[in-house]
């Protein structure tokens, strides 16, 4: 999306890859050098978010990620990006990128965090919201409870995620719905605040349960939707910018779009 309200403070940076590993068969990790952007401390905040610009070999398409680390003494950043399977430009683009590739990156854009409060927290993410919720959990504070439930067939990535006596990790499968069942069966919910990230339709069901059925405020519910099973990343992009270029005509801005509503 384009437009100084979506753009503010955001840079625009010329990228080098210099590393790539595969911590499981389900993930490709990418260290990205990003030079003198680095001396903008907002990188190293937890749940960060970077838009990939792939180049014309693939489609012109750009994608968002978390950055899971950031090191601003060496200039570099880190983004985990999960092997779906899917044909598109982002597959494509994962298996042909090479140690010394070059990229455009806009960034860094802070997501938002587990909502505040003296609650106990529970958290809902797939294997799309495995690099925010370890950024996430990376930095949570002592003392703060929390549940973190995950919907991913990825051992590896689940045993990354960090562990603190405060915060416990429950697997939940991956068939459709899990996380959704998850979140229906938590106790006392009422006296908890969430975040939950994932794919669109079952985030979307997870938020209604919470504001809805269990009739927590907005402030306490952060549910995101990064994918939509069965509708492409550049379809979804589609929609998206046709609609915040609408608010923007109507003296709207970014914090007047909700994106779980989007027809999508």
């Amino acid at each position: 999306m384009a437009g100084d309200d979506h753009s503010r403070e955001l840079q625009t940076v010329a990228a080098r890859v210099v590393e790539l590993f595969r911590p499981s068969p389900a993930l490709l990790r990418v260290v990205l050098d990003i030079g003198a952007a680095a001396s903008d401390g907002t990188w190293a905040r937890p749940n960060v978010a970077v838009r990939l610009n792939l180049g014309p070999e693939f489609d012109d398409v750009s994608r968002v990620y978390t950055v899971r680390d950031a090191d601003l003494a060496t200039a570099q950043i880190t983004v985990d990006v999960v092997q779906h399977g899917a044909p598109g430009p982002m597959m494509r683009w994962s298996a042909a990128v090479q140690v010394g590739d070059e990229l455009r990156l806009v960034g860094p854009r802070p997501h938002f965090l587990a909502p505040e409060g003296e609650s106990a927290t529970v958290l809902f993410a797939d294997d799309s919201a495995l690099p925010a919720l370890y950024e996430i959990l990376r930095a949570w504070p002592s003392g703060r409870r929390a549940v973190a439930y995950v919907a991913s067939e990825d051992d590896v990535a689940v045993a990354e995620l960090p562990r603190t006596v405060d915060v416990a990790v429950e697997s939940v499968g991956v068939d459709v719905g899990s996380l959704l069942a998850a979140a229906v069966a938590v106790p006392a919910p009422s006296q908890h605040v969430v975040w939950a990230a994932g794919e669109r339709d079952e985030m979307r069901s997870i938020r209604t349960h919470f504001r809805s059925n269990v009739g927590l405020g907005k402030d306490d519910v952060a549910v995101f939707g990064y994918w939509k099973r069965g509708v492409s990343t550049t379809d979804i992009d589609r929609v998206r910018l046709a609609t915040y270029q609408d608010l923007l005509a109507r003296g709207k801005g970014l914090a007047d779009l909700d994106d779980l509503a989007l027809d999508i």
